[in-house]
């Protein structure tokens, strides 16, 4: 059993107007309580709902019974199919049009980037060495921090999994 209501408040519930459900009415919409004179009809929402639901079904060819589970899962399983091979199509033509990467690309691109980067920040202490006349004191300083700043890069989780 859904919840009790009135005219009003299933028309606000169903996203209709009264006059909507009043033709349904006609058409054989549930109501719970029909209210005489001078009292207002009660509706079950759970029995609307269910009687849509059929409505709807019966409107777009499914049947009965069996029958209406077995057609309106073969429509809904096609539906999800028609979908998927959508959302292939559109994924195939994004990469042609160099528009999307794939995953295996741009990790194999970030991981030439990295390690580019490593190499040049290890060849770093010796061209500044060169380059600024350092200290041996001065250049191990340099070192030390090259590591460092490796060390750290090596425990960053780049790419989330």
């Amino acid at each position: 059993m859904g919840k009790k209501v009135q005219k009003k408040e299933l028309a606000d519930i169903l996203g209709v107007t009264e006059k909507t459900l009043t033709t349904w009415q006609k058409n054989g919409m549930p109501i719970e309580v029909v209210g005489g004179r001078g009292s207002r009809n009660i509706y079950d929402t759970e029995a609307v709902v269910e009687w849509l639901v059929t409505q709807r079904m019966m409107k777009a060819g499914v049947g009965q019974g069996k029958e209406v589970s077995k057609v309106f899962d073969e429509k809904i399983e096609g539906a999800r199919l028609k979908h998927w091979q959508a959302n292939e199509k559109e994924i195939a033509v994004r990469e042609e049009a160099k528009q999307l990467l794939r995953r295996q690309e741009i990790e194999f691109k970030l991981g030439q980037i990295i390690t580019a980067a490593k190499s040049g920040l290890m060849n770093l202490a010796p061209r500044l060495s060169q380059r600024l006349a350092l200290t041996k004191e001065q250049k191990a300083i340099v070192e030390d921090e090259v590591k460092s700043a490796l060390v750290s890069m090596g425990e960053q989780n780049v790419i989330e999994q």
